[in-house]
């Protein structure tokens, strides 16, 4: 799959939000990202004011892993009214029960206003590696010490036989090194 003369590597899909949506698209987009080729990572989008537990059940239970495919994705990017300390409790809590059932890290999403006021230099999130959403810049720097490993830089992107807009990302390495980051 091609976008004008780039290759579409990758792709990340939406796979369950909190403890009760599983998108109804997800089956189709995550079969057929690996029958196209494409190296496929699912989803979950967080919601820190539900059990940590009860939402990492439902993304286990949707989201079966293969070899390959990315690590688990926690998307979370709304503290939904809980302060600072208990977004990131519930979200390491949630990390913690996705390495547990797949026995590789995740990677955790959100954008950079929210990495700054909840992860930025935080013991706890570091070694994790980060997908930051930054749209319409030319180049991105990650605030602090911590390198981005992926970094959704379009919400406007269009790809032939997808009739709406889609977000594009950028992994920052190379071929070899996204296949490395793969599960085993």
């Amino acid at each position: 799959m091609k976008v004008g003369n780039i290759r579409i590597a990758f792709a990340f899909i939406k796979a369950t939000e909190g403890t009760w949506m599983v998108d109804p698209e997800f089956d189709d987009n995550w079969e057929n990202a690996r029958k196209n080729g494409i190296i496929r990572g699912a989803y979950h989008f967080f919601l820190p004011n539900l059990s940590a537990k009860d939402q990492a059940l439902k993304f286990v239970k949707t989201v079966k892993l293969r070899s390959g495919d990315l690590p688990p994705v926690v998307d979370v990017e709304d503290a939904n009214g809980m302060s600072k300390a208990q977004v990131r409790q519930y979200t390491k809590e949630f990390l913690n029960l996705l390495e547990k059932n797949y026995k590789v890290r995740p990677i955790l999403y959100t954008n950079k206003d929210f990495y700054k006021q909840y992860f930025l230099d935080q013991e706890d999130f570091k070694g994790y590696r980060f997908w930051i959403a930054h749209y319409h810049e030319a180049d991105f720097e990650m605030p602090g010490d911590e390198k981005w490993q992926f970094w959704q830089h379009s919400d406007r992107g269009n790809i032939t036989g997808i009739n709406e807009r889609v977000d594009f990302n950028v992994f920052n390495g190379d071929s070899m090194a996204l296949r490395k980051l793969c599960v085993p």
